[in-house]
C-alpha cells in the first residue's frame, strides 16, 4: 500500500497543490519549499528514511509545475 501510496496519490496531490498554491500566492516558490518541508516531516515520522528519495522527487515535480504554471499565466 504505502508503494501505490509514494507512486500514484502523492505526486498527484503535489500537481494539485502546486497549481492550487501557486493561484493563491503568485510565487513558483513557495510550494516547492513548502512540499520540502512538508514531505521531509512525513519521511521521518510516518515513514522511514528511504521515503526521502520520493521526497526530493516530489520536490522537483513541485518545481516544474510552479514553473509551468508560472510561464503559462506570464
Amino acid at each position: 500500500m504505502a508503494f501505490i501510496v509514494a507512486l500514484f496519490i502523492c505526486p498527484v496531490i503535489t500537481i494539485i497543490c502546486s497549481i492550487i498554491g501557486y493561484s493563491l500566492t503568485k510565487k513558483w516558490f513557495i510550494m516547492p519549499i513548502f512540499t520540502l518541508f512538508l514531505f521531509t516531516i512525513l519521511t521521518f515520522t510516518i515513514f522511514n528514511e528511504s521515503f526521502f528519495f520520493w521526497t526530493i522527487v516530489y520536490t522537483v515535480i513541485s518545481i516544474i509545475v510552479s514553473l509551468v504554471i508560472n510561464f503559462i499565466k506570464k
